[in-house]
Formats: C-alpha cells, structure tokens, sequence
C-alpha cells in the first residue's frame, strides 16, 4: 500500500479571514478542510488521518493518507509539500513517536431496578498512570512496546467543537518517546489506520522517526 506525507502550512491571516464553510474555527471545521484535499472522494471512504499543530508561526496539518492529496485553495504553495512514504520506512526496530490522542474509559451506568445497565458512556483520561495504562494496552494491540518511565504525556487544551448545530468536546494528550516494534504488520496497520478515538477530528496519526 502506497502512502503519502503531507504538510500544509497555514498562516494565522489566512485562517482568520477564511469564512467559507465554517473557515477554521475548530476542530470540526478543521475535518471539513482536509477533506477539500480529497475533492469527489464520499466520506465514507477516508483513508487518511490528521494532525494538527499551532506552531507559533500559523498551523501546521499534517495528513498521512493512501489516495494522493490536492493542493486546496486555502493552502499557499509555499505552504504545500507533499512525499511518498517509502516502503523501507517501516522495517526499523525502534522509532522515536509522537501521538496526539483523545484517551477515554467506559463510565459503567448504574444498575436500573432489574439489574441491568443501560447508557454506559465514554470519560477522558487525565491521570498520568491511568494515560501510560491506556497507552500500554494500545500498543500491546498495535505491535509495539514502550518504557512507560520514559514516556512524557503532555496535556493539550481541550477542543470544543460545534457539528450539525450541536456542540461536541474532546480532550487532548501528547505521547513522547521510544516505542520497539514487537509486530511489524500490527505496527504498519496502527501506522494507517491510526490509534484511538475521535480519528476524524485529528487524533490517532502516529508521528514517527527513526530512533
């Protein structure tokens, strides 16, 4: 499977003065600029993830997809660059990371009067231990295995967002570190399709260089 690194570039002025669609006013609207990257293509079919950065200087996206992008009308061309993702990228035994994700738990509902429980939801994780368990359980799952001691987890702000008139929160943690790949087909699944929750809002993409 043929994969492909993008990085646009945008500057605060442009995203402050972009009005069409929502513009850039959060996370959601976000997801509907990415996908001016893939024009024609149903949502049904994503195949590719997103990151997002303030960098200080404007926003950095980064989208890590198997359908080549187009270069949208938001993005300035000194802002576009795009690259192949080689195949031999991903025969390393150790990478260093960074993943921005939206850990959560199940909250159990109580117990009604027959016994039964019904509505159980979804929290955000914010202890550090119950972080590194979360992220121990997802590369067990995803073909790799961390020193949980050197591992930093990073709070993000929390992104409010607005879909379909009704408003919509997610949480935000950064891991760092060193991950040793233990399953490479696991690893190059993980490295695609991403990890955890809320993928469409920018969560899950597996930033990774060799260590």
């Amino acid at each position: 499977m043929n994969l492909h690194l993008t990085e646009a570039i945008v500057p605060y002025e442009i995203a402050a003065r972009w009005r069409k669609d929502g513009g850039f006013s959060d996370s959601y609207a976000w997801h509907k600029r990415a996908w001016d990257c893939f024009p024609g293509q149903p949502e049904a079919d994503r195949d590719f993830l997103t990151r997002l950065d303030d960098t200080g200087q404007g926003f950095r996206l980064l989208i890590l997809s198997v359908t080549a992008p187009s270069q949208p009308d938001w993005c300035p061309d000194a802002g576009w660059r795009t690259k192949p993702v080689g195949e031999s990228f991903l025969t390393r035994p150790a990478y260093r990371f960074s993943l921005l994700a939206n850990p959560t738990k199940k909250l159990a509902a109580p117990r009604d009067a027959n016994g039964k429980r019904r509505g159980a939801k979804r929290i955000p994780i914010s202890k550090r231990e119950d972080l590194l368990a979360w992220l121990e359980r997802k590369a067990s799952q995803h073909g790799f295995a961390i020193e949980p001691q050197e591992i930093r987890t990073i709070p993000q702000p929390r992104q409010p967002f607005l879909k379909g008139g009704k408003p919509g929160l997610h949480t935000a943690t950064e891991f760092t570190g060193v991950l040793n790949v233990t399953d490479p087909a696991l690893l190059r699944e993980a490295f695609t399709r991403g990890i955890g929750s809320a993928k469409a809002f920018g969560f899950g993409m597996l930033c990774l260089s060799p260590a």
